[in-house]
């Protein structure tokens, strides 16, 4: 089963405005929201004229400001109180022991709260940057998951192919690395996840191959869970200058791919 998956709700209206309009138009299944995103109140606003959009959580460690403060957390953020911009810092400093796993728990959890508190009912997690793949953070995932009743926690397992720079290949055979480890965790849990994921090796920048590898995945394997991972959006210039520390980050024209592909091949 293929199911298209939108993350960053939240993040910016423009982005909101995006995700309402690919799911209004019969192009995403699912949207993963942020609780610390800067449009959080705009997207709940707007999630009331689409009751029937899936909801998850897209737990964010790095990029955007904390919910708690940076008392509660000061292994996690600057003296500002925002979270380190560079997800590779992230890693860095975990490994080294700079990052408690109280302080990620107590924000994961704050953010789970927003959301419920909201009248959100998640339906899923997953995180900015697959940071919830790390070993220890899975760990502390599983368990929010459990207590909160969320059955469902992505990982990325995407196939090695042309797609995809040189770099980012090797950033996927790491992750795919961590998702193996992962997916047994969580099925020992009692808690799922999806089998296949599409959307790592050229993240922001959805191309006609992603899609077609993941119609064939979904035609070659009809019993498991396909996850075209995707980020569609309007555009304005004040999104794009500020998140132009992503690369080629094309939000509009990737849901002009779902509406040219995904429209045509599963939708009609």
């Amino acid at each position: 089963m293929l199911q298209i998956v939108a993350d960053d709700l939240g993040l910016d209206p423009a982005v909101n405005e995006g995700i309402f309009f690919a799911f209004k138009n019969g192009l995403i299944d699912k949207t993963s929201l942020m609780a610390n995103g800067l449009a959080f109140d705009h997207a709940v606003a707007g999630l009331a004229e689409t009751a029937d959009l899936k909801l998850g959580i897209h737990l964010s460690l790095v990029e955007e400001k904390s919910l708690l403060d940076k008392e509660q957390i000061p292994t996690l953020v600057n003296g500002e109180g925002f979270f380190y911009k560079n997800h590779r810092l992230f890693f860095i400093r975990y490994i080294l022991g700079l990052i408690k796993k109280d302080d990620i728990k107590k924000e994961a959890e704050a953010q789970i709260h927003k959301c419920l508190e909201a009248g959100i009912k998640p339906e899923f997690i997953n995180s900015h940057q697959h940071l919830h793949l790390l070993p220890g953070v899975m760990d502390i995932i599983i368990s929010l998951a459990k207590k909160y009743g969320i059955p469902y926690i992505r990982i990325v397992h995407e196939p090695l192919d042309g797609r995809g720079s040189l770099f980012r290949k090797a950033q996927l055979c790491f992750v795919r690395f961590l998702s193996g480890m992962a997916k047994k965790r969580i099925i020992r849990s009692g808690l799922r996840c999806n089998d296949f994921f599409i959307g790592f090796l050229n993240a922001g920048n959805l191309s006609k191959s992603d899609i077609d590898l993941a119609l064939k995945i979904n035609n070659d394997y009809p019993d498991k869970t396909i996850e075209l991972g995707c980020h569609p959006g309007f555009e304005t210039e004040s999104l794009k200058i500020k998140y132009k520390h992503w690369g080629v980050y094309n939000w509009q024209k990737e849901i002009k791919m779902l509406q040219e592909f995904i429209h045509k091949n599963i939708k009609t």
